[in-house]
């Protein structure tokens, strides 16, 4: 037999794309193409109880928004206990109508400006509607995740796009997560320090 399997397979043709314009994606959608973040502010406590505890690890700022780094750490030593928290926690992160296997007892979260919107983990995510999708958020606020959740020891940890960049004045954070014990809890930011961050950005290669 001489004939193979196998038709040859022609090598792939390549075009060059040193020429293409940088890859740009909707504000809400993520921190923008290659800049230069500035990271502000230190670990703060959004909420406890004796079994949980809720914090930002500072923020990393952006152009268009910044980034917000929810840590959670647990009291429980049990192998088996912990990854069922982590589990849940992977599922939703606090996420209610975009997914169906939130808990009514379970983490919710979310974010006021001090011009009055707000969104939270229970808002709809903007992929949910229907149009052009640079206006699918409106004027926002957004919150995407922007990565997998890390999982070490007692803490589960993930990264939140958070649009747009806040306006003068206060900025809130809410938590609350009834199961663990953590009543609703509001913690005031000054988001001057987040705004002067964003005018801080720099392009990590000038276009």
């Amino acid at each position: 037999m001489t004939d193979s399997f196998f038709p040859e397979i022609p090598p792939p043709s390549y075009t060059d794309d040193d020429d293409l314009t940088p890859f740009d994606v909707a504000g809400w959608m993520g921190p923008g193409w290659h800049e230069m973040p500035v990271s502000v502010g230190t670990p703060v406590e959004l909420g406890r109880s004796d079994s949980t505890v809720i914090l930002v690890d500072g923020f990393r700022c952006f152009s268009e928004g910044f980034l917000l780094r929810l840590n959670i750490r647990i009291n429980e030593v049990g192998l088996q206990a912990r990854q069922r928290v982590f589990a849940y926690l992977n599922r939703a992160h606090g996420r209610g109508h975009m997914d169906q296997q939130f808990q009514p007892d379970g983490l919710r979260w979310g974010i006021q400006y001090s011009d009055g919107r707000m969104v939270s983990t229970q808002s709809e995510s903007p992929w949910a509607g229907t149009g052009e999708i640079e206006t699918l958020a409106g004027e926002g606020p957004v919150i995407e995740g922007t990565d997998r959740p890390q999982v070490f020891m007692d803490s589960w940890a993930r990264d939140f796009w958070i649009w747009p960049t806040p306006p003068q004045g206060e900025l809130l954070i809410g938590v609350e997560w009834a199961e663990r014990g953590i009543a609703e809890t509001v913690t005031r930011f000054d988001a001057e320090p987040l705004r002067e961050g964003s005018r801080l950005v720099r392009p990590l290669w000038p276009r």
